[in-house]
């Protein structure tokens, strides 16, 4: 039980630290969505990502997971799906590696992932804040 709270927490602090990252930009709004770890059927049309970024002034949004299973990169596509007028949807996963003190922000791409996917803290980023 300890190592779920603590995973939890851990999570959190990632959330919350990608966000006040992001926040920092002109013209980013950046939004934490705490219901997003709630246990959710995949054949809901509604899916919340770990965090989104909404930029007016670039024409874009962003979801962003911090965890990487499979279940998890789906939801993302669920979750831009409706947003058709920003010429910008991406979902990207982010990692923070809190011993190198590094982020990896990983892009997914249009495909549906058939696994889930693995990022060490030697890759580089394919997506940029």
């Amino acid at each position: 039980m300890d190592n779920i709270i603590q995973r939890k927490r851990r999570g959190y602090y990632v959330e919350r630290k990608l966000v006040k990252m992001l926040s920092k930009k002109s013209g980013n709004y950046v939004f934490r969505i705490p219901v997003s770890g709630s246990r959710s059927s995949r054949k809901l049309i509604t899916a919340f990502p770990d965090v989104f970024l909404v930029n007016n002034q670039e024409d874009r949004i962003v979801a962003f997971e911090v965890k990487i299973k499979k279940a998890q990169i789906i939801k993302l596509s669920k979750f831009l799906y409706p947003f058709k007028k920003y010429s910008k949807r991406e979902a990207v996963l982010a990692v923070w590696f809190i011993k190198q003190g590094k982020w990896v922000f990983r892009k997914v791409d249009g495909a549906i992932i058939s696994q889930d996917v693995v990022i060490h803290c030697d890759d580089e980023s394919n997506w940029t804040p």
